[in-house]
């Protein structure tokens, strides 16, 4: 029952990212700012905690947690800035990829339908991150939100048919033995 109530929540998550992409993006990216700077003044604690160890250590964990809240802060306060940040980001690691791709297609002894297809995929890459480098928002952000979204609905119909077939995928392993 769980995982059918709990899979009906993925899909009406999915519905309300795709009908509310902007506020969808803020959302996260508050969330993540919210964690950093929890993650921050963890930090500043510990290295307060640790004083009486070694003064290296705690004056680490002082400076890297006020660094964290530092950006957490600024993470907050720029979220259009960080989205479009952490888009172009992800851009660039694709186009590596797709370069990297195209290099390994040309280079490698496989077969032609392999060598074309790795090619293929890293022009579709590479012509990817181009399209989201040169329009963050109005292009990579929308992708990224679709991609979400079909990530929950995909996961949310995945749970609710297991619910439905009764089958417990989601939990520990029943641990049972065979008698000889």
């Amino acid at each position: 029952m769980l995982q059918i109530v709990l899979g009906g929540l993925c899909i009406v998550l999915s519905v309300a990212i795709l009908a509310y992409i902007g506020p969808a993006i803020l959302v996260t990216i508050l969330i993540l700012s919210l964690i950093l700077l929890a993650i921050g003044i963890e930090r500043v604690a510990v290295g307060i905690a640790l004083r009486h160890s070694s003064r290296r250590s705690s004056i680490t964990n002082i400076v890297l947690g006020l660094a964290v809240v530092s950006l957490s802060i600024v993470l907050m306060q720029f979220p259009i800035f960080t989205s479009a940040f952490l888009i172009i980001l992800a851009a660039v690691a694709l186009l590596l990829s797709g370069i990297s791709r195209i290099i390994h297609g040309v280079s490698s002894e496989r077969s032609r339908s392999s060598r074309a297809f790795l090619i293929g995929v890293g022009v579709i890459s590479v012509a990817v991150s181009i399209l989201v480098i040169a329009h963050p928002i109005s292009f990579g952000l929308v992708l990224f939100a679709i991609f979400i979204s079909a990530a929950f609905l995909i996961s949310g119909i995945e749970m609710m048919a297991l619910g439905i077939s009764g089958r417990q995928e989601y939990l520990a392993p029943s641990t049972t033995t065979t008698t000889q």
